[in-house]
C-alpha cells in the first residue's frame, strides 16, 4: 500500500514518542483570540520625522497576523508609521525600543483609507504614529489582530 501525499492522511504522523519511549497522541493547539483597537479621531499636527502617536501601543504577543486600517478626513496628505518591538515591556515610543516596520503609509485627503497587512510573528508590540506636511489632520486607525 502506498502512503498518500497529504500529511494529515497518514495515520502514523499522530503518533510521538516522549523521552521514556511511551508512545503518546500528538496534540497542536493555537489561541484564535482577535485583539481589536482604535485610535478613535485624533487631530494630527505633528510635522516631525516621527510624527506624533495616533495609536498607543498595543500589545500583539503570540498573533501571526495585523490587519490596520487608516483613515484621513483632513485637507491635507497624512503619513502613517508603524514601530513595532520585541522587547517584553517597551513602553511608550522612543528609538531605543520601537524599530518603524515598513515603508511609511500616505494617505491622500478628504476621507480617503489605506489598509495594511502585517505577518508579525514574534514581534510583541505594535504602535502608529502620523505626521501631516502642513495644517492639521483628522485621522483615525484601526487594528486587528488574530
Amino acid at each position: 500500500m502506498a502512503l498518500r501525499d497529504g500529511r494529515g492522511a497518514r495515520e502514523f504522523d499522530k503518533f510521538v514518542a516522549d523521552g521514556s519511549g511511551n508512545t503518546g497522541i500528538r496534540v497542536v493547539t493555537t489561541a484564535h483570540e482577535t485583539i481589536e483597537s482604535s485610535s478613535g479621531t485624533v487631530n494630527i499636527s505633528s510635522t516631525g520625522t516621527t510624527g506624533q502617536q495616533i495609536l498607543a501601543a498595543v500589545d500583539v504577543t503570540g498573533k501571526q497576523r495585523i490587519g490596520l486600517q487608516f483613515f484621513n478626513a483632513g485637507a491635507v496628505t497624512a503619513t502613517f508609521m508603524v514601530y513595532g518591538s520585541l522587547q517584553s515591556s517597551p513602553g511608550t515610543y522612543a528609538a531605543t525600543k520601537y524599530t518603524q516596520i515598513g515603508d511609511s503609509i500616505e494617505v491622500t485627503a478628504s476621507n480617503d483609507s489605506a489598509y495594511k497587512s502585517i505577518a508579525t510573528t514574534p514581534l510583541k508590540w505594535v504602535l502608529i504614529h502620523a505626521k501631516v506636511a502642513s495644517s492639521n489632520a483628522d485621522c483615525s486607525v484601526y487594528l486587528s489582530a488574530d
